[in-house]
């Protein structure tokens, strides 16, 4: 035990020895340690130095005013650490400690970290409630350098400094306030490069950042970033939403594909994604920038992409909000990064989008189809929908988005300039057998197209419609815009539809004729033409209805028998009044000989023309007296049309001024001579007045469209649904006879277009004469057809979102024929299902085997475009003689439509819906 007891004490010893130096070694750590925390840290020596600093700026000033405030400031200052509490916050900055001079503007000469702020920032965000981290970053209770500027290891927020200073001002203020000319971001640049309140270059701010970040959100919106980003609850859905991107720390970015020495910072990640996009992330269709400064600029802009502050320290926006986004910025925004900037081709890798700058597409196309497909997208395929709960864009931004597209369309030639060329049927039949006849038939005979070779609709459709026709197509149908073609080609093709009516009889051949046969065998074979063809608009015995009381002794007895020759042959453009010239000159002498027959008094003697008059002065006496009636510019109205080339090329002026003078019995057209019945009083002089306007105003090459304004719609509407809707359905949105609600085509058509072919019906279609007496199949009185077309003209108003026209044929034959003909002329392209990929073949054809697509596209669409093609595609035309690869008949063009249509989910009509519930079908 003893020997044990010796060995022992030296290790005591030495035990005793370790812990005295551990304790010695202790000490000297905590005596360093505190040393150079309060004696030798950063923050210690900047507050000496600054407080030397002080000392001399009083010792340059000594013995001025300035110089003795500079002493007691420097006498108060406390080198101690300075910080704030930021309890709305919920955190300490301790910044002011080392930045000591930001709020002293005696230290603008000074460097960092004793320059005063640059601008006048502090003026609005004073530090004590505010602090400096919230900009700028950095770990605001670090008393060292590297530490408060954040750059050390597991710190991720470090400070933000020269280009992207001003990332963080989003933090607190909208963009509204913050980005535009007069934004805070801009004035603030303006403070910075003028120097004002103490601005300091090299001093890590740079001059020009808010115009930096300004940049980028313009590139972020015109490069169509949000195309496949979402921000702010709108934009694709294609990749990740951005919407606070500047929040992210580098453990949320990959780094994976950056060189080992590359530095982990946001910031670095960022320009190089921006810079060289398939190297940070493999795969990407994101294209890359450019320029440098532009990937520096779009950098900024994402480091922007913040969440607020507390609700107290954001402010509310001074900006007022202004107009909506226009088309041109919504689509730049969110389709130009897929579609091209003019909607020719994208820059993004690995997309393979339509052209939507196409003059086929936007010719067949209408406005919905486009809208359908940009709400719904297009599954299977990059795009997405947009609609609200997607791409979160409104119905108005979506049409604004349309108007843009449509803006690609040529603007079309104008009527008046079609009607004032002579056309050469010779160029116009190349035209029309190279792209009119695919649809309509070599000689007009119809197919997809209506029939044009219709002496009834020739009769009855006037120039300017037919023009109308061509340049603007009918939208929803297979009818296209030629929008492309210039006024002489239009003219030609109207001269070529034209030579299919025959040439009029010369009025020497009608004048011989009424010669060779005595005039009551004459007006005994004319009653039966007359009644036939007449009675409906002019009345049994001329009595008027829709047409004019011809058996009146003031058009008798004051116009003569050429006067009525050029009103049968020639007709009255736009109104109902068809041109008659396929009659004979025997039986055209024939109804002049029975419309003379009501004559029971000998002919007026009319007094001679007056003089020419002044258009200027006649033009205030007619709107005085005459616009009421007949129309402004005498365009009609409930009175006649006056500004009409064909009447004023018949009427003498002494037979206008006998009208304007004498009224005409019968009628609500009274005397407006002095000392006659009227009620406004014209001496002589002020009704040629009125005939220098009236000739003047018929000379217009273009003119209105005749809008009557007579008819009673509710009476319309049900003489509507009891005649009409079988053929053209409830709301004319067509069956088996065309689609009448089309805006389009109510623009084009005067009401004496649709009254004419109400009461004449159309040859060659089952459109039949719908008046009561006549040969067809309706029972409506001529006194009616007004008010049907006043309900028709409550379609005519700007109408979006409608659903399309069906057409397609779906019966088992149809069906078949329609897969025979797919399977040998689309499949190679398409896929033999129509859906672009099959069993792993790649088809360069987009699929047509789609919902959202099948849904938008019209079955006048998918028509015109097997037709006529898609210029700029390998999409060839398949119509006769449209030189493509194959020539089908409209018959096969249609039965492959109904093919197609057997690809769509089917749902109920609106009949069928109500028959299933056990309702009556109407």
């Amino acid at each position: 035990m003893p020997q044990t007891s010796k060995q022992a004490r030296p290790r005591e010893g030495l035990v005793k020895w370790l812990l005295l130096l551990v304790s010695l070694a202790t000490t000297v750590v905590l005596i360093g340690a505190a040393l150079r925390e309060n004696r030798f840290a950063d923050w210690k020596q900047y507050r000496l130095e600054y407080a030397g600093i002080l000392e001399e700026k009083a010792g340059d000033d000594r013995g001025t005013e300035i110089g003795r405030r500079s002493a007691e400031i420097a006498r108060q200052f406390d080198p101690n650490m300075e910080q704030y509490f930021l309890t709305g916050l919920d955190r300490v900055d301790r910044c002011t400690t080392c930045h000591a001079g930001l709020e002293d503007p005696r230290m603008t000469d000074q460097p960092e970290p004793f320059t005063t702020h640059p601008g006048r920032y502090l003026e609005f965000h004073d530090p004590a409630r505010f602090g400096c981290t919230i900009c700028h970053e950095g770990q605001g209770r670090a008393t060292e350098t590297a530490d408060a500027h954040g750059t050390v290891p597991f710190w991720d927020h470090p400070l933000l400094e020269g280009k992207y200073a001003k990332t963080a001002c989003s933090r607190c203020h909208s963009e509204e306030d913050l980005f535009g000319e007069s934004a805070l971001l801009a004035r603030a640049d303006d403070i910075d490069k003028t120097g004002d309140s103490g601005s300091a270059s090299g001093d890590g701010h740079a001059s020009g950042a808010g115009e930096l970040l300004t940049l980028g959100r313009d590139l972020f919106q015109k490069r169509g970033c949000l195309g496949c980003h979402a921000l702010n609850g709108k934009g694709g859905t294609f990749s990740v939403d951005i919407a606070f991107e500047g929040d992210k720390t580098h453990h949320e970015l990959d780094f994976s594909h950056f060189a080992k020495d590359e530095p982990r910072e946001p910031a670095y990640w960022h320009r190089k994604h921006f810079r060289k996009p398939l190297v940070v992330a493999p795969g990407t269709v994101m294209p890359a920038t450019g320029e440098d400064d532009e990937a520096d600029a779009l950098t900024a802009y994402m480091l922007n992409l913040r969440s607020g502050a507390p609700a107290a320290y954001r402010k509310k926006s001074s900006h007022e909000t202004g107009a909506p986004a226009a088309g041109e910025e919504l689509y730049a925004m969110y389709c130009s990064s897929c579609h091209g900037a003019e909607g020719l081709e994208t820059e993004a890798p690995g997309i393979s989008t339509p052209a939507l700058n196409n003059s086929d597409s936007l010719a067949v196309a209408d406005n919905d189809y486009y809208r359908f497909i940009i709400a719904n997208g297009r599954s299977g395929s990059k795009m997405t929908p947009w609609k609200e709960g997607h791409g979160n864009l409104t119905r108005a931004e979506i049409d604004r988005i349309v108007g843009t597209i449509r803006k690609w369309e040529p603007a079309g030639a104008g009527v008046g300039d079609v009607n004032a060329r002579l056309g050469d049927k010779r160029n116009g039949r190349a035209y029309y057998q190279g792209l009119c006849a695919n649809c309509h038939g070599r000689r007009g005979e119809g197919g997809i197209g209506n029939i044009l070779n219709s002496t009834g609709f020739l009769a009855v459709a006037s120039d300017p419609f037919l023009a109308e026709t061509i340049i603007h197509g009918r939208p929803g149908t297979a009818m296209p815009s030629w929008k492309h073609f210039d006024a002489q080609g239009i003219s030609d093709i109207l001269a070529y539809l034209r030579s299919w009516q025959p040439d009029s009889p010369a009025w020497e051949e009608v004048q011989a004729s009424m010669q060779s046969v005595p005039a009551g065998e004459n007006a005994r074979i004319g009653r039966h033409i007359y009644q036939a063809n007449c009675s409906g608009c002019h009345g049994r015995n001329g009595e008027g209805g829709i047409g004019l009381n011809l058996n009146s002794p003031d058009i008798l007895r004051v116009v003569d028998d050429e006067f009525l020759f050029k009103t049968i042959a020639f007709g009255r453009p736009t109104t109902a009044m068809p041109s008659w010239r396929h009659l004979s000159a025997d039986d055209m002498g024939a109804v002049i000989a029975a419309i003379r027959s009501w004559q029971k008094d000998a002919d007026r003697e009319l007094k001679p023309a007056p003089r020419p008059g002044d258009y200027a002065v006649g033009k205030i006496h007619f709107e005085t007296s005459c616009l009421r009636c007949h129309g402004e510019n005498g365009r009609g109205g409930i009175g006649p049309q006056l500004a009409n080339p064909i009447l004023l090329s018949s009427a003498s002026d002494a037979v206008l001024n006998h009208w304007i003078g004498k009224g005409r019995t019968g009628t609500a057209m009274v005397s407006f001579l002095s000392g006659e019945q009227g009620l406004t009083r014209l001496d002589s002089g002020q009704i040629a007045d009125i005939i220098a306007y009236i000739r003047r105003e018929g000379r217009a090459a273009e003119r209105p469209l005749l809008r009557t304004g007579v008819g009673n719609p509710l009476l319309g509407s049900q003489l509507f649904l009891g005649n009409c809707v079988s053929c053209h359905g409830r709301q004319g949105e067509g069956a088996s006879g065309p689609q009448l609600n089309n805006p389009s085509f109510l623009h084009s058509a005067s009401d004496g277009f649709l009254a004419a072919t109400m009461v004449l019906g159309r040859s060659g279609t089952a459109m039949q004469s719908m008046i009561h007496g006549q040969e067809g199949l309706g029972q409506i009185a001529s006194d009616q057809i007004q008010d049907i077309i006043a309900h028709m003209r409550l379609w005519d108003v700007p109408t979006t979102w409608r659903k399309p026209r069906v057409m397609a044929e779906m019966s088992e034959r149809a069906i078949q024929a329609g897969g025979e003909n797919f399977t040998q002329f689309c499949s190679s392209c398409h896929g033999t299902r129509g859906r672009g990929v099959l069993d792993g073949a790649d088809y360069f054809a987009p699929s047509l085997n789609n919902p959202e697509f099948l849904e938008a596209a019209s079955d006048g669409f998918l028509l015109a475009t097997i037709a006529r093609g898609r210029s700029g595609t390998p999409m060839r035309p398949f119509g006769l003689g449209s030189g493509g690869i194959a020539s089908l008949p409209s018959d096969h063009i249609s039965d492959i439509v109904s093919f197609i249509r057997t690809w769509q989910e089917r749902k109920p009509s609106i009949n069928e819906q109500k028959t299933s519930e056990g309702g009556r079908t109407p």
